[in-house]
């Protein structure tokens, strides 16, 4: 849950005042037109930017958890992000593992991988991929670190920036059946959304943004 979120960068302002709140057991889709300020509500929600206000995740002050707690409760998905160096898709997978409490279950990489459509592209370098592909294989290591949805009866969160952007049709449907798999198994799952079809199709909630204030 979010209250009175302001964000300014520099001297502009990009957040006045936005409440939000998402529930576990449900997908919800923050959308909105291009430059609303939906990716910036994302980053405020995942401590990313300054921001003024109140944010709770599970009822907790999100300034009271300290790093390691927030990893094993919730899992991040930037708009994009790039590797300098040459680690395979295996190597990046195995990342989420260590970010969350699953460092030993090596297997869920395996499972990860095979949720993605990523099955056979463990020992390819990530430099090698599509665009496309590169998210799926970054989905795949947060998928890790939250693997199960539910974490001694209090749910985690996948907090997620356009996640099907690069992806063709095909792959769109199988990640977006993905996050609502994790919802229905009592996980929460937040995702800025760009497509509106597929927003109607799995999200249980829809907070509208515009001009840096929450519509709905």
């Amino acid at each position: 849950s979010a209250r009175d979120i302001q964000v300014q960068i520099g001297k502009t302002p990009i957040l006045h005042g936005v409440d939000f709140t998402a529930k576990p057991g449900q997908v919800t889709a923050i959308v909105g037109p291009n430059g609303s300020g939906k990716t910036t509500l994302l980053r405020a929600l995942t401590n990313e930017v300054p921001w003024t206000g109140n944010i709770a995740i599970n009822g907790q002050d999100i300034n009271t958890y300290k790093p390691w707690e927030l990893a094993a409760i919730r899992g991040v998905l930037p708009q994009a992000a790039t590797l300098a160096f040459p680690f395979t898709v295996i190597e990046v997978v195995r990342m989420g593992l260590q970010s969350g409490i699953h460092g030993e279950q090596d297997s869920i990489v395996q499972q990860a991988l095979h949720t993605v459509g990523l099955v056979g592209y463990e020992a390819r370098f990530f430099q090698e991929l599509s665009g496309g592909e590169q998210q799926r294989a970054h989905l795949a290591r947060v998928l890790c670190q939250v693997w199960k949805p539910m974490l001694d009866n209090t749910p985690r969160w996948l907090l997620l920036d356009e996640p099907v952007a690069s992806l063709d049709i095909g792959h769109q449907l199988l990640i977006m059946n993905c996050l609502s798999d994790f919802a229905q198994r009592g996980g929460g799952v937040v995702a800025v959304m760009h497509d509106l079809n597929l927003t109607a199709m799995v999200a249980g909630a829809v907070t509208i943004i515009s001009d840096g204030q929450a519509i709905s």
